[in-house]
């Protein structure tokens, strides 16, 4: 038995393919930046501990910098998320009436309602 994932794959033109993988990635990096914006303010409580509790000030300064980092990759992962909910936007466009009353279609038009892509 063949599963669904491969015979949905096999039934689907090319412009359905890119939409799922368009939606694979805008799913991907919304979750990335979830994770980021968890970690910072976890890194920004442990450095608020840290300098009530008096602890030297390179290892406040070491984690300073651990925040900042997530800082910065926050911001690239919501640049990255942007771009990734524009082509998603395009490819339900595109592959929209192909993949008409699908869950994946469903899904993906409740993300981009949640998360609506930046318009240029």
């Amino acid at each position: 038995s063949v599963p669904r994932e491969q015979t949905l794959q096999t039934a689907m033109g090319d412009a359905a393919r890119q939409f799922k993988i368009k939606h694979g990635v805008a799913k991907r990096t919304l979750k990335e930046l979830q994770s980021y914006d968890k970690e910072i303010a976890q890194q920004k409580d442990k450095v608020e501990k840290m300098t009530a509790e008096g602890v030297e000030p390179t290892d406040i300064r070491q984690q300073t910098m651990v925040l900042q980092e997530a800082e910065a990759c926050k911001v690239d992962a919501r640049r990255r998320l942007d771009g990734a909910l524009q082509d998603l936007e395009e490819q339900v466009d595109i592959a929209g009436e192909e993949l008409k009353d699908t869950p994946e279609l469903v899904e993906a038009l409740a993300l981009l309602k949640e998360h609506p892509p930046p318009q240029n």
